[in-house]
């Protein structure tokens, strides 16, 4: 029995064995990570990896989303002074009647043939990575054929605009992305229907439109790497470095498939968002903490060549934290313009300010990088290094450069003490930036003794002038807004100006007083008037806007003043600096010539940036003065 008992059990023994061995190792194929999840490199990247080139995410990816989305629709437009019109036999009016019949209106036909009414065609643009419910301009214009005379004071009641899409010929409307309404500022200010009278048929509602969701960018794998694998990783990559802490950690970046990550924008980077690209695309893909501290030494010697500094600025920031920080400190040492800017405005986007007095004086010298430059000084928030040299921007002759310093200032603190402004009726911002003032000794050849910015100061062997010029600016892009720079700003009597089609405002009399007189539009309105004893073109705004004045009937009065010569200092608009001027390099390295040369970097190459700094595209700033490709404007 123990005989027959010890052979059952060896038997046993060894079968368990063998099937053992079947299941972990003879059937391993079972448990296999499918083919499609696995990451098969070329054998090109893998020398690289062997050779110690360090990958980046723009090896295995691209980022995709950065186009502008066309969005459009017809609108109701009210408010008209006798210059509307009704287009029965045109498309626009058909597709109107059809959206007020939805609508649930009664007398649609009544309505629509008032002279106070016309249908406008809307058109907008919502750029790369606009967030639900941000504002963004809307054109409106009359379609053509039309019989509207102008659409002077006219307001364009709320209207969906869509994504319009070419099929097969034909034209389709795609989802609701926006809501446009809004107060309209016609194209030319000072157009007649006797002298341009296509100036009133269109026009521009400033922050108009309100989208209905965000957009995304997109980084897409490129084919030979398409896998969850690879998306995942990239994904971690990314989120590694750029997240916000809210409670709980959020990374930008999320995978949706083989070969989507949806990508989101940090709030530092929504005015510039093709360097954010930039630096996403700069990430290292693999990197041991020992090639990342020999990558930065090759970096900072990178950083001191003019034609490499805007590639390793872009990776050290990609890189971020202390060790970063210091090799782009490290080149605060250098002379030469561009590789101070590259590095500057990587140190701003790191959170660090101690290049701020650098990006001033390449904003006040430096024509093709003072966009730039200002717009790095907008983000160091809490930095009073940043904010003094913003407020010294403010009183500079150059008219774009004050205006900026005004924006960065804004952007980064509405609340600042040197440009806090106000809502005005409801209508507008409204600013004024008051300029030092320089005493001067008459008897002592004009030299400046002492400033205050109290105000004006007159003794009787002194007189008192502006550090700079006065200057009144007005936008016609983005937010509605009138800032006055420095001090006595006042219109010169005798005047007549027209503020919309129903407000006059009448400075030609001998009684040194401003009337100013709104006209009833309607039956069952009365004229109303108001008299001011001072000519100051603060009050008269005030006065303007206290009657009913809209900002388009401001901005026409202010433009007419300036026609007539009787605006005491000059009128700008939309006087930014702009996006797409050439540097003047000097000494490069890089070129073997005698001669200097041009140089655009390549991602101002490809992209002008449209942000909250840049005019309408295509637009030039107001005091542009020929073509520019050099650096040779202040």
């Amino acid at each position: 029995m123990v005989k027959i008992h010890f052979r059952y059990s060896e038997k046993s023994i060894f079968i368990f064995l063998f099937l053992f061995f079947c299941l972990f190792y003879g059937c391993s194929s079972w448990r296999k990570t499918p083919e499609r999840n696995t990451t098969v490199l070329p054998e090109s990247v893998k020398r690289s990896i062997e050779q110690g080139r360090v990958l980046r995410v723009s090896d295995y990816a691209f980022v995709n989303g950065l186009n502008e989305i066309e969005v459009r629709g017809v609108g109701l437009v009210q408010n008209l002074v006798g210059t509307g019109f009704d287009d029965v036999n045109s498309i626009e009016r058909a597709m109107m009647f059809e959206e007020m019949k939805k609508m649930g209106l009664n007398d649609i036909n009544g309505l629509l043939a008032e002279s106070t009414t016309a249908v406008v065609n809307i058109k907008g643009r919502m750029r790369a990575g606009i967030r639900e419910n941000e504002l963004f301009d809307v054109q409106v214009s009359v379609p053509s054929e039309s019989g509207v005379k102008s659409l002077r004071n006219g307001y364009l009641v709320a209207a969906t605009l869509q994504d319009m899409r070419a099929i097969e010929g034909s034209v389709v409307k795609g989802e609701t992305l926006a809501i446009a309404e809004g107060q309209i500022m016609v194209s030319d200010p000072l157009a007649t229907e006797l002298n341009n009278p296509s100036g009133l048929k269109q026009g521009i509602i400033l922050s108009g439109a309100r989208s209905k969701k965000s957009r995304y960018l997109f980084v897409c794998m490129k084919s030979e790497y398409e896998s969850a694998a690879m998306t995942k990783r990239i994904a971690d990559v990314i989120n590694n470095r750029f997240y916000i802490s809210s409670g709980q950690k959020k990374g930008m970046a999320t995978p949706k498939d083989n070969v989507i990550i949806v990508l989101d924008i940090p709030p530092i980077y929504r005015n510039d968002i093709h360097r954010y690209v930039k630096v996403i695309e700069s990430l290292a893909y693999h990197e041991t903490l020992q090639q990342q501290q020999r990558r930065i030494e090759r970096l900072k010697s990178d950083l001191l060549i003019a034609s490499k500094s805007q590639s390793a600025a872009f990776q050290l920031e990609a890189i971020g934290g202390k060790a970063a920080i210091d090799a782009l400190r490290s080149a605060m040492n250098s002379d030469d313009d561009e590789i101070l800017f590259h590095a500057a405005t990587s140190l701003s986007y790191l959170g660090d300010g101690s290049a701020a007095g650098v990006l001033a004086r390449i904003a006040r010298e430096n024509p093709a990088f003072r966009i730039y430059a200002l717009n790095a000084l907008s983000l160091l928030r809490n930095d009073i290094d940043a904010e003094l040299a913003l407020h010294d921007l403010l009183q500079l002759p150059s008219a774009e450069t004050r205006y900026g310093a005004f924006r960065a200032l804004w952007q980064r603190n509405p609340s600042d003490r040197a440009i806090r402004g106000e809502s005005l009726g409801g209508q507008f911002w409204y600013h004024g930036i008051v300029s030092p003032v320089v005493q001067v000794d008459s008897r002592q050849a004009n030299k400046p003794k002492q400033i205050s910015t109290v105000g004006w100061t007159n003794e009787n062997d002194k007189e008192s002038k502006s550090v700079s010029p006065s200057m009144v600016h007005l936008t016609r892009a983005k937010r509605p807004e009138i800032v006055l720079f420095g001090n006595d700003i006042h219109l010169i009597q005798p005047f007549i100006l027209e503020a919309g089609p129903t407000i006059i405002v009448n400075g030609n009399n001998k009684l040194n007083e401003i009337v100013i007189k709104k006209f009833a539009a309607r039956p069952d309105q009365i004229d109303e008037s108001r008299t001011i004893h001072s000519n100051n073109l603060d009050d008269i705004i005030r006065a303007v806007v206290n009657i009913g004045g809209t900002y388009p009937d401001v901005v026409q009065m202010l433009c007419l003043a300036d026609q007539k010569k009787c605006l005491s200092c000059q009128l700008k608009i939309d006087s930014l600096p702009e996006a797409n001027r050439f540097y003047q390099r000097k000494n490069d390295q890089m070129v073997q010539s005698d001669q200097t040369s041009k140089v655009k970097p390549p991602w101002w190459n490809r992209f002008i940036i449209k942000s909250w700094f840049a005019p309408n595209p295509g637009n030039k700033s107001s005091d542009y003065e020929g073509f520019i490709n050099e650096s040779d404007r202040k």
